[in-house]
């Protein structure tokens, strides 16, 4: 057995935490490192976003669009982290997906993540993790990931 010794303090706010308060809050928790394609469905339009690894870097993907034509992933990759919960849920969608994107790994045991965004109000979508509702994310961060991916397929 393990025993750990903490202070008062540290025990009072343990005990007052719930579950969701020890949930990650990150929509998509994937390393990037991981990630080898994006498949992203905006508006009934699907784009796939590929890379492979750099000759000259090892640990450096060069990520693509279209065939032979390079594109800068940086932005998309942060509106991609910056889907976090506001709260969490289980309600079912009922409302139009804005958007949905499949990660695909170089991870044995979680080959592909899918991510739903659903409206749910003016403010607010509902995330879905793998068919799953997880969690209430701020639309102004679905929009931004959205027009990061028009930056990319629209040039």
């Amino acid at each position: 057995q393990i025993v750990y010794r903490i202070t008062s303090v540290n025990y009072t706010k343990l005990m007052k935490a719930s579950y969701d308060d020890l949930r990650h809050k990150e929509v998509l928790t994937a390393p990037f490192d991981d990630i080898y394609q994006i498949d992203i469905t905006l508006e009934g339009k699907n784009y796939t976003l590929t890379s492979e690894i750099s000759e000259e870097d090892e640990e450096t993907r060069i990520w693509h669009y279209k065939e032979g034509e390079e594109i800068e992933i940086s932005a998309l990759w942060s509106s991609i982290q910056a889907l976090s919960a506001d709260s969490f849920t289980d309600i079912s969608p009922d409302g139009k997906e804005e958007a949905s994107f499949t990660v695909y790994l170089s991870n044995e045991n979680y080959p592909q993540i899918k991510v739903q965004l659903y409206r749910y109000n003016g403010s607010h979508c509902i995330a879905a993790v793998n068919g799953s509702p997880v969690s209430l994310v701020a639309r102004s961060t679905v929009i931004d990931m959205i027009e990061s991916v028009n930056a990319i397929v629209l040039n």
